[in-house]
């Protein structure tokens, strides 16, 4: 049976999302796909068709696109974009050493798009973290988005990766969605590991109800 919207998986920690076809396809649990949502155009896990009652577990959702079934140039992508991302994985833990912030570094993901990047990271204190995500967008090239995996489990933009990002008189970022756009939370570090257990527990939990 083909269909038209799909339930999708994406990013590291395994975010769903709807995603809806432009002509109809018949794509099997598992297929690997190119999505555009909100957070940029990257690849995604098909788990099963939507349904009306994944819109009720998912009403704030907005439903992206699905572009296409992954191809060999996007694999080839994919691997250039891993590597982009260990570099800024790398860069960015010695500028956060060099500018001496309180923030651990997890994880990067730099999207399918190679415009994107996500920074899953841990603060221990309140900083303004705009300088640093100004400068790695710099160096990149890259619109920088912060996921804070000790405030909560939402993606926050510290910057849009504009040089001209909280110049405002008053901080804030007339390009970015949010007026300040380097806001930050507290990290408990010693939290980090009973976090991740419950955060996996409980994207299972999600999964399982959903399909």
């Amino acid at each position: 049976m083909e269909t038209e919207e799909y339930l999708a998986s994406f990013g590291l920690n395994g975010a769903l999302g709807r995603f809806r076809t432009a002509a109809p396809l018949h794509l099997r649990r598992g297929e690997r796909v190119v999505v555009k949502g909100l957070r940029g155009i990257e690849i995604a896990e098909v788990l099963c068709p939507a349904t009306p009652r994944h819109a009720h577990f998912l009403p704030n959702t907005s439903v992206g696109q699905l572009l296409r079934r992954l191809t060999p140039a996007d694999e080839q992508s994919e691997s250039a974009m891993r590597l982009r991302a260990q570099q800024l994985f790398e860069r960015g833990g010695q500028l956060a050493a060099e500018m001496g912030l309180p923030l651990l570094l997890l994880d990067v993901e730099v999207l399918l798009d190679g415009e994107h990047a996500i920074l899953h990271q841990l603060r221990s204190a309140d900083i303004d973290i705009r300088p640093f995500v100004r400068t790695l967008s710099h160096e990149f090239a890259l619109q920088i988005t912060l996921l804070d995996l000790g405030r909560d489990r939402n993606e926050e933009p510290a910057g849009c990766g504009r040089l001209d990002c909280g110049r405002q008189a008053d901080g804030g970022c007339s390009t970015c969605s949010r007026g300040g756009c380097g806001s930050c939370g507290s990290a408990q570090q010693k939290d980090t590991e009973q976090y991740f257990v419950s955060f996996r527990e409980q994207m299972e939990r999600r999964r399982t109800a959903l399909l």
